[in-house]
C-alpha cells in the first residue's frame, strides 16, 4: 500500500473523488481507510461480486454523529427495543439502516452470513430501510453485530427500528410537517411583501421597495436551507451513485430560481422570484405530504387481521372449533397439530412441543418445549398435537412480516412492470434536463428575461412522480380489495404475476373437495371402541383433510379419548401419519403405508388404511363432497387460462371429472410428482398458478409462478404460498384473476395519463406560458389525478367482477 497524488481518481468502493487521503491497495484506489477496510473485509469473505452489480455500489464508512455508539446496544432497554425473538442462543433483531440505497446494498446486506458465520440469515425491507438479522448470540453479540455493520458502512440507527415502530406502522414523518409549516409561513410573508409589486402600487420610494425585497430574501433563506434540504440530499445521493433521480431537476430548479432572484435584487434589475420560490417549495412539500399520507392510508398491515383467512382450532371445554386468528384473545386456548404453524405467541399448556423455528431463524432442527414454556409465533409443531394459551393477539405478532420476508422463494424474478416504470422514470428525468437546457438556449436568443422562468418551469412541471405512483397504487388497491373478498396476497407484486398466468393447476383433496365426508364406512373387522378412540387420538394430530374427517367422525360422545396420550408422532407427506397411543403403535394412511394391498375403489372414493401394532385392521372408505361452486370455478378459470388437475387419489369422482372435461387430469401423484409437473409446464413456457391446500403440495406451490393456499380448518400459511384463499370464497377465484388483469391494464392507462400530463405541461412551459409557481401547483395535482384515477378504476373493476365485498 502506498500514498499517491490524486489526479481525479475515484474510489473503487464508494465512487467519491480521491483527495488528500488517497490510498492505493491491491491495484485499486480508495478515498479513505474506511473504504479500503470494507473492501478488505469483502475480499476476505469472498464477496467481491458486490462490485459487479453497479459501477460504484458501496457506501462510505463514516463517523456520523447521528449513529448510536455500539456499546449502547449492550443496554437491556436498547436490546428490548430491537430484539423480536431470542431463544436457545438464536436471536432475531430488526434494525433501521438508512444508508441502503440500491440493489447492491440489498445484495450485500442479505449475504452477511458469508461475512460472519454466526449470522444465520439477513433480510432487507427496502421501502422502510429495515434489516432483519437472525444470528447466534452466544457466538456473536448484538454489539459485535452493530460494529460489523458499521465497518461495512451500514451503521444502524435506533430511530425507526424495533417493536414499537413496527406496531405503530408507517406514517407521515414529523419533520415533513415542520418543513411544510416553515415553507408555508415564509411563502405567506413573501406574498405579503410582494403585494405592492402585484398591485402596481406607487414605487417612487426606492428604499421602501429595497426593504421589501430584502425581507423577501431573508424569508427565502429558511425555505432554501431548511425546507428544501430533502430535495438536495436526494439529488446528491443519486449523483454519488451516478444516477439521476427525480429530485435532481427539482434541485436544479430551486437553485436557478434562488440564484436569479438574488442577482436581480443585487443588481437592481427587479424584485426576483422569491414568491415563486416559496410557493414552489411549499407546494412540492404539499405533494410529498400527500404521497406519504396516501401510502399510510394504503398500508396493508393495518387490517391484516380482517383480511388474512388464517384459521386455527380454538378449544372451548372439550369442543374444538375453527376460528380466524384475528378473533383470538389473550387467554384463549388453541390446538396446534403436526405440521401446523403457530400464529400467535403462547404458553404451552398440554403436550410436548417439538417446535421447528426455521420460519423465524432459518434453523430446521426442532426445539423441545415443555408445559409452561413460552412459544413464539412462526414456529411449526412437529409431532403430537399441543395445546397453547394465547399470550398476545394476532395483531401483535410478527407472522405476516416473516411471511413477507420469504417472498421470492419460488424463484420468480421481479415482475416486468416495476422494471419498466423504473427505466422510464430514469430516462424521463434525463430527457427533462435536456429539454430545459434546450429551452433556455432558445429563449436566450429571444428574451433573456424568460430564460430562468422557462427553465425552472420545465424542470418542475415535468416530474415522473405520477409514473412511479401508478403501479403501487393500482396493485396496492387491488390487493386490498382482493383481501376483503377473501384472497390475501403476500405483496402487491403478486398482483402482476397473477395477471400474467396462462396455466392453472388445481389440487383436489382439501382444495376442490370439502373436508366433510358425506359417506364414511369401514371395511374389515370392525374396530372396538378402544381401538376407535386410539385411531381418533392419532388422527386429530394430522392436518390432512382425510385425517380431519376421520378424527371428526370417530370423536366419542364423552370426549374421553381427548385425554389419550400420543407420542412419537410422525407424518409422511402423501403417505400417512404414525404414532404410539397408550403403548400401541398405529399407522393411518395409504395402503402401502399401512403394509396392506391396494383395494379396488370406485370413482371418487378415497381409502384410509389402519394398522394397529403392525397388523392391518382394514380401511375406511370416504366419498368427498365437492365444494360449493367448484364446477363454476373451474369453468371460469378455463375461460382465462388452461386448467389441469393433480391428485394423490387413484381415481376421480364423476363430478370433478366432469368439471375437468378435456383438461389434463393426473392421478396417484405424490408431492414430488406435483412439483415436477409444474416444472415441466414452466419449461414449456407456461406461467403456472398452483392452487392447493398448502399441506401435501408445498413443493408445487413453491415451484409455481404463483401459489395459492386454500385455508379452511388449518393454519395453511407457508413460506411457499404467495396468497391464501378462504375456502368458502373459492368461487371468487376467476373474478380475482380477472381483476388482476384489469389492474394491469389500468396501470398502463395511468401511465398514459401521466405521460400526457407531462408532455402537455412541458409544452406550455417551453412556450413560456407556465410560471414556476403554477408548475409547482400542477406537479402534485398530477399525482392526485393518477391516484384518484387508479382508485376509482380499480373499484369499478372490482364491482364489475363481483369482488366489492364478501358475499
Amino acid at each position: 500500500m502506498e500514498k499517491q497524488t490524486a489526479e481525479q481518481l475515484t474510489c473503487y468502493h464508494c465512487g467519491d473523488t480521491c483527495r488528500e487521503e488517497h490510498l492505493h491497495f491491491d491495484d485499486k484506489d480508495f478515498c479513505c481507510h474506511g473504504c479500503k477496510a470494507v473492501y478488505g473485509l469483502l475480499q476476505e469473505s469472498g464477496l467481491c461480486d458486490y462490485y459487479e452489480l453497479t459501477e460504484q455500489p458501496g457506501v462510505k464508512e463514516v463517523g456520523d454523529t447521528t449513529t448510536i455508539r455500539a456499546e449502547l446496544f449492550d443496554l437491556p432497554e436498547v436490546r428490548e427495543k430491537l430484539v423480536e425473538y431470542s431463544e436457545d442462543g438464536i436471536t432475531r433483531v430488526k434494525l433501521h439502516v438508512p444508508q441502503m440505497h440500491c440493489s447492491s446494498c440489498i445484495w450485500l446486506l442479505e449475504n452477511l452470513q458469508r461475512v460472519e458465520p454466526a449470522i444465520i440469515r439477513s433480510r432487507v425491507r427496502f421501502t422502510s430501510k429495515e434489516l432483519s438479522i437472525t444470528f447466534r448470540e452466544e457466538r456473536f453479540s448484538l454489539r459485535q453485530l452493530v460494529e460489523l455493520l458499521r465497518r461495512i458502512g451500514y451503521a444502524p440507527l435506533l430511530s425507526g427500528s424495533g417493536k414499537a415502530e413496527s406496531q405503530r406502522g408507517p406514517g407521515v414523518p414529523r419533520m415533513l410537517y415542520i418543513k411544510l409549516g416553515v415553507a408555508g409561513f415564509a411563502f405567506g410573508n413573501i406574498m405579503l411583501f410582494s403585494f405592492p409589486e402585484y398591485l402596481g402600487a406607487d414605487t417612487s420610494d426606492p428604499q421602501l421597495m429595497k426593504g421589501f425585497q430584502f425581507l423577501n430574501f431573508l424569508f427565502s433563506l429558511p425555505v432554501l436551507f431548511f425546507s428544501s434540504t430533502g430535495f438536495f440530499t436526494s439529488a446528491w445521493a443519486g449523483l454519488r451513485n451516478r444516477t439521476v433521480n427525480i429530485d435532481f431537476p427539482i434541485a436544479l430548479g430551486i437553485i436557478a430560481l434562488f440564484s436569479r432572484s438574488v442577482w436581480d435584487v443585487l443588481t437592481g434589475y427587479g424584485p426576483g422570484y422569491f414568491d415563486s420560490l416559496g410557493g414552489l417549495i411549499f407546494f412540492l412539500l404539499l405533494g410529498r405530504w400527500y404521497q406519504a399520507y396516501t401510502y399510510q392510508a394504503m398500508s396493508f398491515d393495518r387490517s391484516l387481521n380482517d383480511f388474512l383467512p388464517l384459521v386455527v382450532l380454538r378449544k372451548s371445554g372439550e369442543q374444538e372449533e375453527p376460528v380466524s386468528v384475528g378473533d383470538l384473545k389473550q387467554g384463549d386456548h388453541i390446538v396446534v397439530r403436526d405440521q401446523e404453524l403457530i400464529p400467535v405467541d403462547g404458553v404451552l399448556r398440554q403436550g410436548t412441543g417439538n417446535i421447528d423455528n426455521s420460519f423465524i431463524t432459518g434453523e430446521p432442527l426442532p426445539v423441545r418445549r415443555n408445559v409452561g414454556d413460552t412459544i413464539r409465533a412462526g414456529g411449526r409443531q412437529r409431532g403430537a398435537a399441543i395445546e397453547l394459551e394465547v399470550l398476545r393477539p394476532f395483531q401483535q405478532s410478527h407472522l405476516k412480516r416473516l411471511w413477507e420476508e420469504h417472498s421470492g422463494t419460488n424463484g420468480t424474478q421481479r415482475p416486468a412492470m416495476p422494471k419498466l416504470i423504473d427505466g422510464v422514470a430514469k430516462r424521463f428525468t434525463v430527457a427533462v434536463i435536456l429539454i430545459s437546457v434546450a429551452a433556455g438556449l432558445y429563449w436566450a436568443g429571444r428574451d433573456m428575461d424568460m430564460v430562468w422562468p422557462v427553465v425552472t418551469a420545465v424542470l418542475i412541471v415535468a416530474c415522473p412522480c405520477a409514473l412511479a405512483l401508478s403501479m403501487p397504487f393500482a396493485y396496492g388497491h387491488a390487493m386490498r380489495l382482493l383481501g376483503k373478498a377473501g384472497l390475501y396476497l403476500r405483496d402487491s407484486e403478486v398482483v402482476e404475476r397473477l395477471s400474467r398466468i396462462d396455466q392453472v393447476v388445481f389440487d383436489k383433496t382439501g382444495t376442490l373437495t370439502a373436508r366433510e365426508a358425506y359417506e364414511l364406512r369401514f371395511t374389515g373387522r370392525p374396530l372396538t371402541a378402544d381401538e376407535a378412540r386410539r385411531v381418533h387420538a392419532l388422527a386429530r394430530n394430522s392436518t390432512h383433510p382425510l385425517s380431519a374427517v376421520l378424527a371428526e367422525q370417530l370423536r366419542p360422545r364423552d370426549a374421553a379419548s381427548d385425554a389419550l396420550p400420543v407420542i412419537e408422532v410422525h407424518e409422511t407427506p402423501g403417505q400417512g401419519i404414525e404414532g404410539t397411543v397408550q403403548g400401541l403403535s398405529l399407522r393411518i394412511g395409504s395402503a402401502a403405508f399401512a403394509s396392506a394391498a391396494e383395494q379396488p375403489r370406485e370413482a371418487g372414493e378415497a381409502h384410509v388404511h389402519i394398522a394397529i401394532a403392525g397388523i392391518h385392521r382394514g380401511h375406511f372408505v370416504m366419498r368427498k363432497r365437492a365444494r360449493h361452486g367448484m364446477a363454476d370455478t373451474v369453468e371460469g378459470m378455463r375461460a382465462l387460462a388452461s386448467v389441469g388437475l393433480l391428485t394423490g387419489d387413484a381415481t376421480v369422482d364423476p363430478e370433478v371429472q366432469r368439471a375437468f372435461r378435456e383438461s389434463e387430469v393426473r392421478t396417484a401423484c405424490t408431492p414430488p410428482d406435483k412439483a415436477a409437473h409444474v416444472r415441466e409446464l414452466q419449461e414449456a413456457g407456461r406461467r403456472v398458478l398452483m392452487v392447493g391446500d398448502g399441506l401435501n403440495d408445498a413443493g408445487a406451490l413453491q415451484q409455481s409462478d404463483v401459489g395459492i393456499s386454500v385455508s379452511e380448518t388449518s393454519a395453511a400459511l407457508t413460506p411457499a404460498s404467495d396468497a391464501i384463499l378462504d375456502a368458502q370464497y373459492l368461487h371468487r377465484l376467476p373474478g380475482a384473476m380477472l381483476l388482476t388483469r384489469r389492474a394491469h391494464r389500468i396501470v398502463i392507462a395511468s401511465l398514459a395519463i401521466s405521460l400526457t400530463y407531462n408532455i402537455t405541461g412541458v409544452s406550455f412551459a417551453v412556450a413560456g406560458k407556465l410560471t414556476p409557481l403554477i408548475a409547482a401547483i400542477l406537479m402534485p395535482l398530477s399525482s392526485v389525478t393518477v391516484v384518484g384515477f387508479v382508485t376509482i378504476a380499480i373499484g369499478i373493476a372490482a364491482r364489475q367482477v363481483g369482488l366489492h365485498s364478501r358475499n
